[in-house]
């Protein structure tokens, strides 16, 4: 590989930790909502068969829960004869509960995956925790699926796992590319505002890091990701040090850890052990580094909390995200300060970013007919999307003259009794309104995008992880063990990777890269 040194970021989508588990919603109806504008047939005949839509909180619970659902099951009752209560579970527990859910047999009936931890869509189906929707979907999701050929045919091709289809990936902008987010007021003290903009490798980026960590009681990073305690590195795609705006394609598989191994190069199909790599020992020595020169919080490796509830309280200025068009308004209202974001890394379509978030049918369904319908709505009907996101129209939210939403005038996000705000959980999410200051045409614009995205060579392959369950598991307790102080800078890398890397060995990381390796060969040979 030609001189780089790469450096790869944490995922974006869960910035913020909301407490708890909460109840079902009450789910009486309530007058005044307009009818549903999905296309399926309305029906009333007999009494509506009732399911659990279950999904991740990235705040705390909104007051008005129960309000909101109650017109979701005006429109979804009308229109399919389904009543649905909303669940929602603290992100910050939601991997963990989930699966205890399933296991226990408690009522849940829609559920999404998430791209870390025990709820990753292809570790889900492998320890069978999916119902299999492939006959399903065209019979009852129709509409659904022609909304992801119109939008980009490729696309649903990433829910299919050897040839089944266990669930619909969330529908909103797939090209993902990779930032790095300051406080807008902290780059205007230093000085380093037009610096930061003007970034374009890593050396220009450690100038303004080091301005700001030397005029600032505040660490400069923390861990934006998860509790592997990232700050330099993630999934999402590796990141050329040297020149920002030349792109390293890789593949992950859609791993948040790594442990499938990785591809890297475009025109590559060789499966490596991505921490054996001098990639990731450069990420390494660029972690440290950072640690010892204070850039990064000390308690990086073990925080626990969202990046952006850190840097909203002031814990640091700014990290390492993954996001879309229009992804500054977003790291603003999770942070709730002004940031600065500068792309370092440009996107490309894989199955990973494919199977981030992905709508399914636990096994533990009551109602496969009546899930599946209800999560039809959430991809065709711009009513149930919006009341999902923004709450009731006229109450939650005003309709501004350009066709873009704002909250009612003195409200604010954290007084707001309802404004979850978060198009990319929730079904299909080109219909949901915009929110300045993102522009009018935000959607417009995102579909252009999408239509026109490179898309990775594998995008449709899925890992098989039923043939190496127990070395999986044996890796992920090493890369859990080792990974986070690595991943944050506290650990040195002279001595501890090599232990790391002798764990890994131990575990059976070699089994699953051949396994990896053989999937891949196949998958490629039958294209």
């Amino acid at each position: 590989m030609k001189k780089t040194l790469v450096f790869i970021l944490v995922l974006a989508m869960l910035l913020l930790v909301a407490a708890g588990c909460s109840t079902p919603a009450t789910t009486a109806s309530q007058s005044g909502s307009e009818p549903g504008t999905g296309t399926q047939e309305p029906t009333t005949a007999g009494p509506p068969a009732e399911i659990v839509y279950v999904f991740p909180l990235m705040a705390g619970e909104p007051v008005d829960l129960e309000k909101v659902n109650d017109a979701i099951n005006e429109i979804s009752i009308g229109t399919i004869n389904v009543k649905v209560a909303l669940y929602p579970i603290s992100v910050a527990n939601y991997s963990s509960q989930v699966p205890l859910m399933i296991t226990g047999g408690e009522e849940m009936d829609l559920v999404e995956t998430l791209p870390g931890g025990p709820t990753i869509y292809a570790s889900m189906v492998a320890q069978n925790q999916l119902i299999d929707i492939t006959d399903l979907a065209p019979e009852y999701a129709q509409d659904t699926i022609d909304e992801f050929n119109a939008l980009n045919p490729g696309f649903l091709s990433g829910a299919y796992i050897n040839g089944r289809m266990y669930g619909f990936p969330n529908l909103f902008d797939k090209v993902t590319e990779t930032y790095f987010d300051l406080r807008k007021d902290m780059l205007e003290e230093t000085g380093m505002l037009e610096n930061f903009k003007a970034v374009e490798n890593m050396d220009d980026l450690e100038v303004v890091v080091k301005a700001l960590s030397e005029n600032s009681d505040i660490p400069v990073l923390c861990s934006t990701g998860n509790s592997w305690g990232q700050v330099v590195n993630s999934n999402a795609r590796l990141i050329n040090f040297d020149n920002f705006s030349e792109q390293i394609v890789s593949e992950f598989f859609g791993s948040d850890t790594w442990a499938y191994g990785a591809i890297v190069g475009q025109d590559n199909s060789d499966v490596i052990n991505m921490y054996a790599s001098d990639e990731y020992k450069a990420i390494t020595e660029k972690a440290r580094d950072w640690y010892l020169k204070d850039y990064i919080s000390k308690d990086a490796a073990t925080q626990v909390e969202m990046g952006g509830l850190v840097i909203k309280a002031n814990g640091a200025l700014g990290g390492v995200s993954d996001g879309e068009l229009g992804h500054e308004n977003y790291i603003n209202s999770q942070t709730n300060h002004e940031m600065i974001s500068v792309k370092v890394a440009d996107a490309v379509v894989n199955t990973g970013i494919m199977q981030k978030f992905v709508w399914a049918l636990p096994v533990s369904c009551s109602d496969e007919v009546a899930a599946i319908k209800f999560l039809n709505l959430t991809y065709t009907n711009g009513e149930i999307v919006n009341l999902l996101n923004y709450g009731i129209e006229g109450e939650h939210y005003v309709n501004n003259a350009d066709g873009t939403i704002s909250l009612p005038e003195g409200i604010t996000p954290e007084s707001a009794r309802y404004f979850i705000a978060a198009p990319f959980l929730f079904g299909n999410g080109f219909i949901a309104k915009v929110v300045p200051p993102d522009p009018a045409d935000l959607r417009e614009q995102t579909v252009e995008i999408n239509q026109n995205a490179k898309a990775s060579p594998l995008l449709g392959f899925a890992v098989d992880t039923t043939e190496f369950t127990n070395e999986y598991t044996a890796v992920i307790n090493v890369i859990t063990q080792y990974s986070p102080g690595l991943n944050a800078g506290s650990s040195d890398p002279e001595t501890t990777l090599p232990k790391f890397l002798s764990a890994l060995d131990d575990a059976g990381m070699q089994t699953i890269i051949e396994s990896v390796q053989a999937q891949v060969d196949a998958y490629l040979e039958a294209q």
